[in-house]
This record gives C-alpha cells, sequence and structure tokens, in this order.
C-alpha cells in the first residue's frame, strides 16, 4: 500500500463516536478559558476551606470532620460549572467552527453525545481534584479527622455528581441558545431567580413545589446526616439527586432538538 492510499484509507479516519469523543477533549484542553477557570475555581474554594478550617480550631478543633463544611458551597460553585460546560460549545459557536464540527460527523446525535461526555469527563476530573483538595485542607487546616459515616462520604460524592452534570446542564442550554453569556444567565436563573416563587402565597407551591426546585434540590442531595437536621423538613438526599439528574435530562433532550433540528 503507497503513501497516497494510507493517507485515504477510510477505516483509519471514518466517522465514530471514539473520534469524535477524542476530538472535543482536545477541544476543551485547548481552550485558555477553561484551564484559567479552572485554577481560579481550585486556588479559590481550597483557600475559602483553608480559612474555615483555621477559624473552626481556633474555637476548638479537632473533633470529627463533617463534610457539610465542604458542600455547602455548592450553590456557589455551580456557577463555575455552568461557566466551564457553557464555554465548551459557545466558544465554537462564536468562533464558527461548528461547521467543521457538523461536517467531521455526519450524525448530529453522535456528535451531540461526544461532546456531553468530554464536557462530563473534563469537568469532572476538575471537580474530582476540588472536592478531594477541599476536603484535604479543611481537614488540616482543622485539625480534625474525617468520618466517612454519617453520610459524609455519600455526601461528597453527590457533591461532584451535581456539580459535573451542572456543567452538561449548560452544554445542553449552549445548544438552545448559542452564546455564552445568554447561556450562564439562564442557568443561573433557573437556579437562582427560580426560588422567586416562594413568594407566591399558594400552599402547593410553598410546600411542595418549592422544594423542587433548582437550588432546595442541590442543596438536600448534597446535605449530611447532621446537614439535614440543622435544615430541617426537605427532599431526600436520593429524590433530591433524581430530581437535579431529570432537570439535567430535559435540557439534554432539549439541546439536541435544537441541534438536530437547526441550521448551523
Amino acid at each position: 500500500m503507497n503513501a497516497r492510499n494510507i493517507v485515504l484509507e477510510p477505516r483509519l479516519y471514518h466517522a465514530s463516536f471514539l473520534n469524535s469523543f477524542l476530538s472535543e477533549i482536545r477541544k476543551i484542553a485547548y481552550l485558555r478559558s477553561f484551564w484559567i477557570q479552572t485554577a481560579v475555581l481550585v486556588v479559590l474554594y481550597s483557600a475559602i476551606m483553608f480559612a474555615i478550617g483555621v477559624s473552626q480550631k481556633e474555637y476548638g478543633g479537632g473533633s470529627m470532620l463533617d463534610a457539610q463544611v465542604v458542600t455547602t458551597g455548592v450553590s456557589f460553585l455551580v456557577i463555575f460549572s455552568f461557566a466551564l460546560g457553557a464555554s465548551a460549545v459557545t466558544n465554537e459557536y462564536s468562533s464558527n467552527t461548528m461547521r467543521t464540527t457538523a461536517l467531521a460527523d455526519p450524525s448530529r446525535l453522535r456528535s451531540y453525545s461526544a461532546k456531553h461526555l468530554a464536557v462530563f469527563v473534563m469537568v469532572g476530573a476538575v471537580n474530582l481534584v476540588l472536592t478531594l483538595l477541599a476536603a484535604l485542607v479543611y481537614g488540616i487546616s482543622a485539625g480534625g479527622s474525617w468520618d466517612l459515616g454519617n453520610g459524609n462520604f455519600r455526601a461528597l460524592a453527590v457533591f461532584w455528581v451535581i456539580l459535573t452534570t451542572a456543567a452538561t446542564m449548560a452544554t445542553s442550554i449552549g445548544y438552545i441558545l448559542r452564546s455564552t453569556a445568554g447561556t450562564i444567565t439562564l442557568a443561573m436563573a433557573l437556579v437562582y431567580v427560580s426560588n422567586a416563587v416562594a413568594l407566591v402565597n399558594i400552599d402547593w407551591i410553598r410546600d411542595t413545589l418549592y422544594h423542587y426546585l433548582p437550588l432546595q434540590i442541590i442543596q438536600d442531595a448534597t446535605a449530611t446526616e447532621l446537614g439535614s437536621s440543622l435544615m430541617g423538613e426537605g427532599l431526600s438526599w436520593t429524590t433530591a439527586t433524581i430530581a437535579w439528574l431529570c432537570y439535567a435530562l430535559v435540557f439534554w433532550v432539549l439541546g439536541l432538538v435544537r441541534y438536530q433540528r437547526s441550521d448551523i
């Protein structure tokens, strides 16, 4: 087989999910904004955990640590996940490289799924480092020891799941709006502004619907046993986690429909 035949060998360059996935991984890895946001996220939250740990030690640390301290910041950290997930797709629309992506893989479902998996893997790796480092820094600075019972290990695991799926949710919204600012604004409105419905003086909204709003869901899902007792009545962590995943699934479907039925 001569050099020309090797270059044109279709088996080497055919469209496949693996090839699309690896391509999406490289795209995210080459984004300078991704690494800048990652560095800010990890350093900032580690510094916050250090400050909390030092303060706790000053007031009699040395006891068993509760993961609620680490996971309480989920409603703040989710903003970074939204930004990371959104930029993975909106940067392609703003730089007009989405046409190349669509041409490289004729299956939009495969291309769309590969993008989401790449975001999940890359942001998931970042969130894993964040979770472990935050727990380590807090533990050392507080001078205490970790008890993985009482819902602590589970809370940290769900904390990772919530933050990582938040990024894929933002990716889906990015396919719908095709704008970084619009995507982050809508995602933040979904989490924070939606809580305003609690002001409506209707019993069903205040007693039932309120608990299924995104902000309440992520707080209930990442609560430890101690945290649940402090927050009072709310959803169980399993119900809250499933509800959050349902939100992500709804936006995944909407994003796919938009991507498949629209011109690029």
